[in-house]
């Protein structure tokens, strides 16, 4: 559809102390990410590779940021919108990233929170940052 969102938001849950989101990205292009979209997403989030990150390749966000699912990038942007927030302090934020269908392009994005509505308010900019981003890089 004309003017549709390559990242489409199906359910967000709000639960002690996480938010559960289920997004959903249908056209396979827009899936994974290439070294263009992670120069793009680095140039406005250059803490985005130090990122500790559990993976199959190292122990930080760096070691797969060009090659990995957009859902994951979306886990990462959230948690480095919510560190730049002056009113979160010192916490520290937990992710985790998981198709639920692959194929259908499904994917379930968990992220801790300090503060609900400053979580909700980063997962709302990442996902706008992303979609304009997955256009930008991927189309």
């Amino acid at each position: 559809m004309a003017g549709e969102q390559p990242i489409q938001v199906r359910a967000i849950t709000v639960r002690t102390g996480r938010i559960v989101v289920e997004i959903a990205i249908p056209d396979e292009r827009f899936r994974v990410t290439t070294p263009k979209l992670a120069a793009f997403a680095e140039g406005q989030f250059p803490d985005l590779p130090h990122h500790a990150c559990v993976n199959d390749v190292g122990f930080a966000f760096g070691d797969v940021i060009e090659k990995t699912s957009v859902p994951h990038l979306l886990e990462h942007l959230v948690i480095s919108m919510q560190v730049r927030e002056k009113a979160i302090g010192d916490a520290t934020f937990i992710g985790t990233t998981e198709w639920i269908d692959e194929e259908a392009g499904e994917a379930r994005v968990e992220f801790g929170f300090k503060d609900d509505l400053v979580a909700l308010r980063a997962f709302n900019e990442a996902t706008r940052f992303l979609n304009t981003a997955v256009l930008t890089c991927l189309a």
